[in-house]
C-alpha cells in the first residue's frame, strides 16, 4: 500500500496520492491481502513499482541503486507467481510516465540476479511453466468452463476492488485519449506540488490502464478460473489509486460504498482464507 502511495506521489503528486490514501486503507481487498500470500506477492511487485518510479524520476539519492532493488524485486516477483510477470506492464508504464530510460541497465541487471540464482541452483522456469499448465488443466482448469470464468473473474475482481475503484477506473478510460496525446507534447512529465492539475491525473489515469491491461491479460489468458479476488491481489491495488479521481465532493459517499461491501464479505461470507 505504502509503495503504491509513493509511486503516486512521485508520478502524479502528492495531492492525488492523499486522495488516494483511504481508498487503499479501506478497500474490500484487505480481506484477502492479510490472510493469504498473495499479499505478499503485491508487495513485492510494488515495491518494485516504487524503486522503479524513484529511480526514474531522480527522487532519491542513489537512483540507480533504487533500479538495481527494483529490479532485484521484479526478478523475485516473476518466481513467486508466474502470472506476475504481467507486472512488467505497469514498469513499462512508470519509464513512459517519467520520459525516461535511464534506470533500465540498472534495473534489468537486478532483475537478472534471482533467474541466474535459481537457475544455477536447477529450476528452469520455463520448463515448470508448461508443467504447470498442463497440471493446471488436468486439474480445476479443465473443469472449470473459460467462457464462465472469463467473466466471472472480473466480478469478483469489483468485489475485491470495491465500488470506488471501479468508478475510477471508468473515470481513467475517460482520461484516456487525452492522456495519450500529452504523451507526445510531453504534458506527463513529473511535476512537484500538490495542485490536481489535469496532467497529473491524466498521468494517474495511464498508470491505472497499465494495472488494468494486466489484468485482462491474465484474464484472457484462461490461466485465472476463480480466486481472482485473491490471485490478482498484485494488479488490484494498482486500480484501487483510480478512486482519487472521482470528484472531491463525492468522496466521502464513494468511501462508505467501499467500506460496506468490505464489512459484509468479511463478516457475511466463509472465503475459506
Amino acid at each position: 500500500m505504502l509503495a503504491a502511495l509513493i509511486t503516486v506521489r512521485v508520478l502524479a503528486g502528492e495531492h492525488l496520492a492523499r486522495r488516494a490514501a483511504p481508498f487503499l486503507v479501506l478497500a474490500p481487498a484487505a480481506v484477502w491481502a492479510g490472510v493469504s500470500a498473495d499479499g505478499y506477492f503485491a508487495a513485492v511487485a510494488a515495491w518494485s513499482v516504487a524503486l522503479l518510479a524513484l529511480a526514474a524520476t531522480r527522487r532519491v539519492r542513489f537512483p540507480a541503486a533504487a533500479a538495481v532493488g527494483g529490479g532485484l524485486l521484479f526478478g523475485w516477483t516473476c518466481y513467486l507467481s508466474y502470472g506476475l510477470g504481467l507486472m512488467a506492464t505497469v514498469l513499462l508504464m512508470v519509464l513512459v510516465l517519467a520520459r525516461t530510460a535511464r534506470p533500465v541497465v540498472p534495473f534489468l541487471l537486478g532483475a537478472l540476479v534471482v533467474p541466474a540464482a535459481f537457475t544455477l541452483a536447477g529450476f528452469h522456469w520455463w520448463t515448470a511453466y508448461h508443467l504447470l499448465v498442463e497440471r493446471y488443466y488436468q486439474g480445476a482448469g479443465g473443469i472449470r468452463p473459460y467462457a464462465y470464468w472469463v467473466w466471472a473473474n472480473l466480478a469478483c475482481a469489483v468485489l475485491a476492488s470495491g465500488l470506488a475503484a471501479v468508478a475510477g477506473v471508468r473515470r481513467s478510460a475517460s482520461y484516456a485519449f487525452g492522456a495519450v496525446r500529452a504523451l507526445r507534447t510531453g504534458d506527463t512529465a513529473p511535476r512537484t506540488g500538490n495542485t490536481a492539475t489535469r496532467a497529473p491525473a491524466r498521468r494517474l489515469a495511464l498508470l491505472v490502464l497499465a494495472a488494468l491491461v494486466a489484468l485482462l491479460a491474465a484474464d484472457l489468458s484462461g490461466m485465472s478460473k476463480a480466486e481472482t479476488e485473491r490471485i490478482w491481489q498484485p494488479f488490484l491495488l494498482w486500480l484501487l489509486p483510480a478512486a482519487a479521481l472521482l470528484p472531491a465532493r463525492t468522496a466521502r459517499y464513494w468511501l462508505v460504498a467501499s467500506v460496506v461491501p468490505a464489512l459484509l464479505i468479511n463478516h457475511l461470507l466463509w472465503t475459506g482464507w
